[in-house]
């Protein structure tokens, strides 16, 4: 899930470099820089799409309810929300959208960052489960109890179902100041909820009691992808998008749909093959992309990677940078994100930073595809009323690569899960730009061979299986090891003892013929 707090720091573009503080001193370093070409790239014609489904539709073509659209919100960097109701009567809320956790969670008490909660003593469709149940993220975490409740999608189908709802009482660096949002909505699979995977999510529910069909698809539209974010009912500091429950609209994306097979129906998560700067590999055993999986997460704003991955990515990008800043650097703080870069003039950032891509397998090992990112995704808007400052939105972690926001925001992601994939395809949102940067890309078919690029990491099912082998075997050996330690120890005491002496034959013999 997404977790974050504001950065508090800053960079520039004729450029200057600010660096903010709690106590507010500040730090300016001047750097004189010129423009660089941008690497292109183009889309190959030859074409690998599936069937497309539209918004709503029912294998006999029935419409079950009219196009949803525009019906995700947010600010930039903290999340896109929908608007969800529960109870009897009906109580409204917005919920974060996280494809990286699998629980619909709502604040049911006060607190300081929401300006309403559940208030499950007016609700009588409220049923209470006596379950505790308690979800840590990468950052913050909450606890509360379970219960069910009649839930619907505002601007969804146009159905309630009695569902699964954590109702939040206490949490840690979960809710976020300004960002509108008072609970979120889990669409994982069931083995990732908490406290254990009985607990069926929201999504699941829907498609269980036929309501919609196993799919789903989420347009997000960033600030910086937006050349007129009010078209979409957004001013310039919000963001806006789409999910489409049940279907896929072909409206909201342009060219090839590229699908991606999950590897585990847990996370959604997928297989990287290669990473490129300007279309240059990093050269990295294609397991360490993977390093311990690789998820799909609308709900992380950053793309994140393993650790080995981000400091050779970095340092690719400095390569890159190096001629156009010269002798000036880029401090560190800003690749860990604690420093912003900004404009000072009328060229941005932008025009500098080479292009990111990520090559996924496709459905066939011998098959891939990749995304390339704009460096108007990764380089995010943080003041876009003032000096236009940006942060990086890429970071470093130890739980796994995870493709967020940032990436999201130039593609069209459908979550095809009767088909155990993940569809890629243009934003519709993407290539409205107002300065002539490279947009987000998809090149393919790439024939690149991705056997072996999943990281596995052994279940827990598994891990019990292997230690109790362990034992048995621990058991056998001593069975035989036991026995024959004894067998061996009797043997030395009966070499200690010594043999008796053997009785002399011919000796009796003579005595015998003596006395004869």
């Amino acid at each position: 899930m997404w977790v974050g707090k504001r950065s508090i720091l800053t960079l520039f573009s004729t450029l200057t470099l600010v660096q903010f503080d709690l106590s507010h001193e500040t730090k300016i370093y001047s750097l004189k820089l010129r423009t660089s070409a941008q690497a292109t790239s183009s889309i190959d014609g030859a074409v690998q799409v599936r069937r497309r489904r539209s918004v709503g539709a029912s294998d006999n073509g029935d419409v079950r309810w009219k196009y949803a659209r525009n019906n995700l919100r947010g600010r930039a960097g903290q999340g896109y929300y929908i608007e969800m109701s529960i109870g009897t009567p009906k109580q409204n809320f917005h919920v974060l959208v996280d494809t990286g956790s699998a629980n619909f969670a709502v604040a049911a008490a006060p607190h300081e960052f929401i300006k309403t909660f559940f208030k499950t003593n007016e609700s009588t469709t409220y049923k209470d489960l006596k379950k505790k149940v308690k979800v840590p993220y990468t950052q913050g975490e909450w606890d509360g109890n379970l219960c069910q409740d009649m839930t619907s999608i505002v601007t969804g189908p146009d159905v309630a179902v009695m569902a699964n709802i954590a109702a939040i009482t206490h949490s840690e660096a979960f809710f976020i100041n300004g960002s509108n949002w008072q609970g979120i909505l889990g669409l994982g699979y069931a083995d990732i909820a908490r406290p254990d995977n009985t607990v069926e999510p929201f999504f699941t529910t829907l498609v269980r009691q036929g309501h919609v069909e196993n799919i789903f698809a989420i347009q997000l539209c960033g600030p910086n992808l937006n050349k007129q974010p009010s078209s979409a009912g957004a001013t310039e500091a919000e963001v806006a998008g789409t999910m489409t429950v049940g279907g896929v609209d072909d409206t909201l994306y342009n060219g090839t749909m590229w699908y991606t097979p999950l590897t585990k129906e847990r996370f959604y998560e997928v297989v990287v093959v290669d990473m490129e700067v300007n279309n240059e590999s990093l050269a990295m055993d294609c397991k360490e992309y993977n390093f311990d999986k690789t998820i799909v997460d609308s709900g992380t704003t950053n793309l994140r990677l393993p650790e080995a991955v981000f400091s050779k990515l970095n340092a690719k990008i400095t390569q890159v940078l190096k001629p156009i800043l010269k002798n000036k650097t880029i401090p560190p703080e800003f690749w860990s994100g604690d420093q912003l870069i900004c404009r000072d003039g009328p060229i941005e950032p932008w025009d500098w930073f080479p292009t990111i891509s990520i090559t996924l397998q496709g459905m066939d090992e011998e098959q891939a595809f990749k995304l390339v990112v704009s460096p108007k995704q990764y380089l995010s808007i943080v003041e876009p009323d003032s000096e236009h400052c940006y942060k990086y939105g890429i970071s470093s972690s130890k739980s796994g690569a995870v493709i967020g926001a940032v990436v999201m925001e130039g593609f069209y992601v459908v979550f095809d899960r009767n088909n155990k994939s993940v569809g890629f395809a243009m934003s519709t949102c993407a290539d409205q730009t107002e300065i002539p940067v490279m947009a987000p890309n998809i090149v393919g078919p790439l024939r690149i061979n991705s056997t072996g690029c999943a990281y596995n990491v052994m279940s827990p099912d598994n891990q019990i299986l292997l230690i109790i082998a362990y034992i048995m075997a621990a058991i056998c050996v001593l069975c035989l090891v036991v026995p024959m330690i004894f067998l061996y120890v009797h043997w030395q005491m009966e070499k200690c003892r010594g043999k008796p002496d053997a009785p002399d034959d011919n000796g009796l013999l003579r005595q015998n013929e003596s006395d004869s």
